[in-house]
């Protein structure tokens, strides 16, 4: 392969990132098309899109208001349209017309979407096979599992994953820790997670902390699934629990520079 095809692979895989992503840091794009974030990586990924740039096939802005802010980039229309050419739309529902850009999810760029790409970017290489659903995806209804419903204080209630994995025992469901939670939160997240636990489609649920403010969900976790010697819970809900702790729930912390996922013991 020369250089010029070398360059239009790149390109592609590029755009293809974008299709699932919706927008994406440079980090990103050098995480899952280069598999890393050194510094050969970021210059791959960052000629890539400045080539892209140039010739209109992507947009730019600033994440935040400040010059330090990373730079998040999404497809124009002719970017959709080399999209379409590879059979890579980008995400819509079933019945809507496919998205002819991806400017309004830049215009709306939010830190909960971009954690969840990265954590997204931090477990996907450079095939970009069907086997993750980012964020977008889930919530356009093209993954395989988009919501669970679960009681309550005696309402039923729907959990939406922030991002889907598959593994050979099934799906991995993560919850992105952006924000700490408050203790209603961890509440909620507890009766969710014991609903997957008798799901047989979900094989793991991951808790992926993104910032420092959320360090403490695996003890809090812990905590609440733990269970004092005739605490007078049901057998069967200690049992559920039980394998919650021990076979199901992992924490792991994403290192912003790297983004790459670290377990944490909990």
């Amino acid at each position: 392969m020369n250089k010029r095809e070398q360059g239009m692979q790149y390109r592609t895989l590029v755009l293809r990132a974008l299709s699932h992503l919706g927008y994406a840091t440079t980090r990103q794009v050098a995480k899952i098309v280069w598999r890393g974030c050194d510094d050969s990586s970021r210059k791959m990924a960052g000629r890539t899109l400045r080539w892209l740039l140039a010739h209109g096939y992507i947009v730019s802005r600033r994440n935040g208001d400040n010059i330090n802010g990373e730079m998040l980039v999404a497809v124009t229309k002719s970017g959709a349209r080399w999209l379409a050419e590879l059979d890579e739309p980008l995400p819509h529902k079933d019945g809507e017309e496919a998205k002819k850009h991806a400017r309004d999810w830049l215009r709306h760029a939010h830190s909960h979407r971009t954690a969840c790409n990265s954590v997204y970017a931090a477990r996907v290489g450079l095939s970009l096979d069907r086997c993750a659903w980012s964020e977008l995806e889930i919530r356009a209804g093209l993954s395989p599992l988009d919501s669970i419903a679960y009681r309550y204080n005696e309402q039923t209630l729907h959990k939406i994953p922030d991002v889907l994995f598959e593994c050979p025992d099934g799906l991995i469901w993560v919850e992105v820790e952006n924000s700490p939670r408050s203790e209603k939160d961890v509440a909620k997240a507890v009766a969710s997670i014991r609903r997957m636990a008798i799901d047989r489609r979900i094989a793991e649920i991951h808790f992926v902390i993104t910032t420092p403010g959320a360090k403490t969900i695996g003890q809090r976790l812990r905590k609440a699934l733990t269970h004092a010697p005739g605490s007078g819970w049901p057998r069967q809900v200690k049992e559920w629990d039980a394998v919650l702790l021990t076979k199901k729930v992992k924490v792991f912390v994403l290192d912003s520079e790297t983004l790459e996922l670290m377990p944490v013991k909990f």
